[in-house]
């Protein structure tokens, strides 16, 4: 810097700003700063520590022995080979179908639209872990019911299908990710004006050339926002891998940190786990920011302007029997399948494949259990203490840095929102793992909250914030400073222009933050999973996933019927309510 650049008064003006800040802003700004970068800063340096257990971290015990046990490993490379696989063949699949979900809902005059909207969203009621469950279940090579038809009605020598496989990973992954993606299309088409195709085809370009070279183009932004932001998706998901991946021996980088965790033969070696989390949290930020660079440049490809403009639909003629059987399809293996699997399960006395002898045999038994089991009751009032917490606090800490970001002049505006979309970036199982590090060195100093609820709550409220920033901040930048200002000027104080301004015309997004979270912390495994010590304090998704473990399958089959006949009541709720106020309607 030269001494021609270099301008005092700015230093003098920061250091005003510092002693001039409301303290509330400034208490704001230390909490998060020390709810995100803590946990990442252990983690970080856990990963050169060469104690065998993160009870501490001795500066003078760093070094580089971690990495380089990691990465001279050849399953490292291996793993890095599924990872990628996984994770690239998940998405593609995903966004695939959703791409053409959204532009037969959109673009063309295909029948039942209302149904389709609606079906298509609530299938983020279905949790990964039960989804993937269910799965097992149907194409499993020893216990799959469609495996056990074919082979005893079909007559196929061997199991046709293997769920256990990067194959059964990516067709179930790239189910989950359709919801999500499908909702990120449709106003992507819904925006488009249909005059730049119709000069295309009046130019004599042929429907191929015309998708190719201006539909697509047109789209490219938005494609490749989506593209990307499933990508973190699928690469931070661990329940689906999880499920199908262990069994079979097949490891991604979250299933491979949390088996190096779980070891059960020798000392967790925690410093490798960390090691191997770096290029973990590398790829996802490099992901976010690429995501975030794309976003930003969007206005270079509007095509809505001033002008009128009409959605473009298209006849389908002889192929709307096919597109409605690709929407059955999608609707059948992503939900309805896998309840009606929950469904049948649950009701036997041990697994058997749908007969009529298995219907016969059906029982109330293994509901009976369920309602009668102390840890069954244990692990369900663990869930609604801890969504009753996370949801709290991911509501109240998104409000109030939402209202200082965009409401207040504070110095450190940016850099606050900045830290709130930061855990956007971090995986869940990594972020797990970075709590673990923090929690278990606040314990020696006696704040004692290693694996318990609030554990896991404060976890998720840090992974939860990015996400309800950003919803609190569109809110927020809707409602005029003049509703404020007149308020004050009636002589209203600050509490009284919260209660009676902000909270009324804030309630959709506060509840929406709210419902969103809820669903996301109870379906959500892979934190718990890290956090969680000891039976008593396992939450249900941990006690599913080690009900499944043990093999009591027609107990799982029972918790997971209700649970996601209980997620789908809420989901269509919104969307009931959503259709109310207009949404989605043509």
């Amino acid at each position: 810097m030269t001494a021609q650049s270099f301008d005092p008064s700015l230093v003098v003006g920061r250091l005003k700003g510092l002693r001039t800040a409301n303290p509330w802003h400034l208490g704001l700004l230390v909490s998060v700063l020390l709810l995100v970068l803590a946990p990442v800063a252990l983690l970080v340096l856990g990963s050169f520590s060469l104690r065998a257990i993160p009870t501490d971290i001795s500066f003078s015990e760093l070094g580089l022995a971690n990495y380089i046990a990691v990465w001279t490993d050849p399953g490292t490379y291996a793993l890095f080979y599924n990872t990628i696989v996984y994770v690239t063949g998940a998405t593609v699949f995903g966004i695939s179908i959703a791409a053409v979900l959204a532009w037969l809902v959109e673009r063309t005059d295909i029948k039942g639209k209302i149904w389709i909207y609606a079906g298509v969203p609530m299938t983020l009621a279905m949790p990964g872990m039960l989804q993937a469950m269910a799965w097992v279940l149907l194409a499993s090579p020893r216990i799959g019911f469609i495996n056990i038809f074919a082979m005893e009605f079909l007559g196929f020598d061997a199991a046709p299908l293997d769920v256990y496989s990067l194959g059964g990973m990516i067709f179930v992954e790239g189910l989950r990710l359709v919801p999500t993606a499908f909702l990120m299309f449709v106003p992507l088409l819904r925006s488009m004006d249909p005059a730049l195709e119709e000069a295309a085809a009046m130019s004599g370009a042929a429907p191929a050339s015309m998708l190719r070279k201006v539909t697509m183009r047109l789209m490219l932004p938005g494609l490749v926002a989506v593209l990307i932001y499933q990508f973190i998706t699928a690469l931070e998901v661990f329940e689906v891998p999880g499920i199908l991946g262990l069994p079979a021996d097949i490891y991604v980088f979250s299933t491979k940190i949390y088996a190096i965790i779980q070891s059960s033969t020798f000392l967790p070696a925690y410093g490798q786990a960390n090691a191997l989390a770096m290029l973990y949290l590398v790829l996802a930020v490099v992901a976010t920011v690429l995501y975030s660079r794309v976003i930003a440049r969007s206005e270079r490809f509007t095509v809505i302007t001033g002008k009128g403009y009409r959605p473009r639909v298209m006849k389908l003629g002889r192929w709307h029997a096919p597109a409605l059987a690709l929407v059955i399809l999608f609707l059948a293996f992503s939900i309805i399948l896998p309840l009606l699997v929950f469904i049948f399960v649950s009701f036997l006395p041990y697994l058997r494949p749908p007969t009529p002898a298995a219907f016969a045999s059906m029982t109330l038994e293994n509901y009976r259990e369920v309602f009668e089991t102390e840890l069954i009751g244990t692990a369900l009032w663990n869930t609604v203490i801890m969504v009753a917490l996370t949801t709290t606090l991911t509501v109240a800490l998104s409000f109030f840095i939402s209202l200082v970001v965009v409401r207040s002049r504070f110095w450190g505006r940016k850099l606050l929102d900045q830290l709130a979309f930061l855990p956007h970036a971090i995986p869940g199982i990594v972020m797990g793992l970075a709590f673990l590090w923090l929690f278990v060195i606040l314990d020696k100093g006696g704040v004692h909250m290693v694996g318990g609820t609030w554990a896991i709550a404060i976890a998720f409220t840090v992974g939860f914030i990015a996400y309800g920033t950003r919803s609190m901040n569109a809110a927020l930048l809707q409602i005029h400073k003049d509703l404020e200002e007149a308020a004050y000027v009636s002589g209203a104080v600050k509490w009284r222009v919260m209660w009676r301004i902000f909270y009324p015309l804030m309630l959709p997004s506060l509840i929406g933050v709210w419902v969103w979270t809820m669903l996301h912390a109870v379906r959500q495994a892979s934190i718990p999973l890290i956090l969680y010590e000891g039976e008593r304090n396992q939450v249900l998704a941990v006690l599913i996933w080690n009900m499944w473990d043990d093999g009591q399958i027609q107990a799982v089959g029972a918790i997971g019927a209700m649970m996601i006949l209980g997620l789908l009541l809420i989901t269509l709720a919104l969307r009931i309510a959503g259709f109310g106020r207009g949404q989605y309607i043509q």
